[in-house]
Parts: C-alpha cells; structure tokens; sequence
C-alpha cells in the first residue's frame, strides 16, 4: 500500500471517529435537557438530586382557662310609679256685671335669690337604698350592683357620691355614679352601679350607701343636697 493511500484512509478514520463523538454529545445533549425540564416541572421526580422540602407547621390553638360559672345576681324589680289623673273642676256660672276699669299696677324689681333653696325634707325622704339586701353574700367571682333610686332627676351641678367602705378601710367615695353612666342622672325608677372588689378588697363585710352633693365646673365639692340614709351591706 502506497504512503497516499494510507493518508486517505487515516483521513476517512478520523472523520467518522468526530461524527460519532458529535452524535454521541448531542445525545447526551438531548438527554440532559430532558432531564433537567422533567425535574423542572416534576421536582420531586425520582433523579432529582436536590428535592424540595416543605415545612410542616403545626398550630396550636391556645387552651383558655375555665370559665367560672356566676350565680345569678339579684335583680331588684322597677318601682311603677302612677301619675295622678287630673280631675276636671265642674264649671260654677257666676252672673254676669260690668268689669270697672282696674288700675294699671306699677312695675317692681323681683329680687332674685343668691342662694339656691335647700331641698324639702321629703325630697330627701325619696333617696332610698334598694339592693343588694343587707348580708347579700357573693362568691369570689361576682361583681355586686349598688341599686338606689331617687325622686327626681339631678341638676346640672349635682351628682350622685358612691360611699364605699371595704373591710378593714374606711368609708370613703368611690366615684358619681353619674359621672361613670349619664343614665344614672335619672333614678326616678332605679340607678345601679357595679362595684369590682375581686383581687382589690379583702373578703369581709362591705357597707355602702348613695348621698347627692352639689358640685361646681372644677368638680369641687360646694355642698350636700341631700345626705345618705342608713348604710346597707353585703359580704363576699
């Protein structure tokens, strides 16, 4: 065999070793491709050296304390109060005469109070303590309700003073009951007012009773109108 000969035939052995390895890469080309596009829409495919995890959270639903169950409180019933029907005066004939002329009185200054008249005693009479009944006992729990009821609605000025006396501290004002509820301006019916002494009071005795005082723009005490009755009491 001729040297030409040999070189063509080297030539042609070198040609198709390069078109197999060509096919070979664009084999394996066309594999990983696949590979990686199956990955991409199916991550958790089985060839999938990097699988995703999830976090498994877990919640938990807080466990709230019991509920303490209350006995039911005493609820005082509203007082009816009944407005008088007004009797209609029979009309008497009086005779006829001919009115003379009257004379034309002069006009005279009226003094104006400077001093703002002290109620009745019977206005007084009406402030009157309704519940809870003297020795109510309550449990740990329970928020007593003060119930009074007055016999007209307060002034502007006035207000109902909560006279407290805990055990063991004195009686004492624990707020204008007024002034914690603007309904509490009107207790013609009834007006009630809750006194928290759980965790604040020691366990014992409790007194208390309801005065009206008379206040100016400052909150500043100028007098009572009507002082408080007797004291009535509960225990817890």
């Amino acid at each position: 065999m001729t040297q030409g000969t040999e070189s063509a035939t080297t030539k042609s052995s070198k040609a198709r070793l390069f078109d197999r390895l060509a096919l070979l890469f664009l084999g394996l080309s066309i594999f990983m491709l696949l590979c990686y596009g199956t990955i991409f829409i199916v991550p958790t495919v089985v060839f999938n050296p990097f699988k995703p995890y999830t976090l498994a959270m877990s919640t938990f639903a807080p466990t709230l304390p019991p509920i303490a169950t209350l006995p039911p409180t005493w609820t005082p019933t509203p007082a009816v109060t009944y407005k008088p029907t007004a009797t209609r005066a029979t009309a008497t004939a009086t005779p006829s005469h001919t009115p003379r002329p009257t004379r034309t009185p002069l006009p005279t200054d009226t003094p104006t109070p400077s001093v703002t008249p002290t109620p009745t005693e019977d206005l007084c009479k009406t402030l009157v303590l309704l519940g809870p009944p003297p020795s109510q006992k309550y449990n740990q729990y329970d928020v007593p309700k003060l119930v009074w009821k007055f016999g007209r609605v307060l002034g502007p000025n006035e207000h109902f003073d909560v006279l407290f006396d805990p055990p063991g501290s004195g009686m004492g004002s624990v707020g204008w009951a007024d002034r914690t509820d603007p309904k509490n301006k009107d207790c013609t019916t009834y007006c009630e007012f809750p006194v928290a002494v759980y965790e604040i009071y020691p366990g014992g005795r409790y007194n208390w009773t309801i005065a009206v005082i008379r206040a100016d723009k400052n909150d500043k005490v100028l007098g009572t109108v009507c002082p408080a009755p007797p004291v009535y009491f509960f225990e817890r």
